[in-house]
C-alpha cells in the first residue's frame, strides 16, 4: 500500500489507525454533560449516521480569572446556546439528534484523534455482535 493510499480511503475520505467507535447518541450527550460538569467544555467529534459525516460537540471561550464562558453546542456550523436547545433542535443526518435510537459511529475526536481516548465513550462502546 502506497503512502497516499494509506492516508486516503475511497472517495478521498481519510482513513485512520483505529476503527470507528459505535455508541448511542445519548452517550455523546452524556460526554458533553460531563465535560460541562467538570468545567472542561470542549468536545469535538466527527460522527457518522446513515453514511453522512457531521461534526458534533461543544466549545467555550476561556479567559484567565474568568474561566470558561459562552459555551455553545453545535452540529457542523449550526450552534445552540444551551444543551436543552441542542436536544430540541439539533439534527444529525436530517433526524433530530435526541430522537435517534440507533448507534452512531464516532469516526474521530477532532482534539484527541482516536475516540477511545475519551474514557466515557470507550466505556460505552457498543461491540459488534
Amino acid at each position: 500500500m502506497g503512502l497516499l493510499s494509506s492516508l486516503f480511503g475511497r472517495g478521498g475520505e481519510k482513513t485512520y489507525r483505529w476503527k470507528p467507535l459505535r455508541c448511542m447518541p445519548g452517550d455523546i450527550v452524556d460526554l458533553m454533560r460531563e465535560c460541562e460538569r467538570i468545567e472542561a467544555p470542549v468536545v469535538n467529534l466527527e460522527v457518522e449516521l446513515d453514511g453522512v459525516r457531521q461534526r458534533v460537540g461543544m466549545s467555550s471561550d476561556y479567559e484567565r480569572g474568568r474561566g470558561f464562558f459562552d459555551t455553545v453546542w453545535h452540529v457542523d456550523d449550526d450552534e445552540y446556546p444551551s444543551l436543552d436547545a441542542f436536544l430540541a433542535d439539533a439534527t444529525l443526518g436530517g433526524r433530530r439528534f435526541s430522537d435517534i435510537d440507533e448507534p452512531v459511529l464516532v469516526i474521530r475526536d477532532l482534539e484527541l484523534g482516536d475516540p477511545r481516548s475519551s474514557v466515557l465513550l470507550a466505556q460505552r462502546e457498543l461491540k459488534d455482535e
